[in-house]
């Protein structure tokens, strides 16, 4: 009888688990690539926040996902893409310059806002700089 006992309780644990085990993963994954490759717009977009900052700098992530890199901006200073992306894929723009003065940069994607950042300086001597990064999920 307990033999007949332990075997039954074995044989409802083996079906448990295995019906657990056994589910759907929702792992991250798992669906992590649904939707694509996605075809998007992209545009970058750099301003003056405040003064007159020089030495000015841009870099952002172009069609083919490498980076661009431009030198001696004058500001305002915009770029738009067209780029398909797939899971983890990034939009990236960065920016350097010197004061006095600010810079903002924002990154939109379908024509959507998703990142800003400002940064400045009061000094001619000192530099400053930030980005503004976006990954795909």
């Amino acid at each position: 009888m307990k033999t007949k006992c332990i075997l039954f309780s074995g044989l409802i644990a083996t079906m448990i688990f295995g019906s657990v085990s056994c589910g759907k993963d929702d792992g991250p994954d798992e669906g992590s690539d649904k939707g694509y490759p996605k075809n998007v717009t992209i545009e970058y977009k750099f301003t003056v926040a405040s003064g007159t900052p020089n030495k000015v700098e841009l870099s952002y992530t172009n069609e083919s996902g490498g980076r661009e890199n431009v030198k001696d901006v004058i500001l305002p200073y915009s770029k738009k893409i067209s780029r398909t992306v797939n899971p983890y894929d990034d939009a990236y723009a960065h920016f350097s310059a010197f004061g006095p003065g600010g810079i903002k940069a924002e990154v939109y994607i379908d024509n959507k806002l998703i990142g800003t950042k400002t940064a400045s300086s009061n000094s001619a001597t000192a530099s400053f700089n930030d980005a503004v990064s976006y990954i795909w999920r």
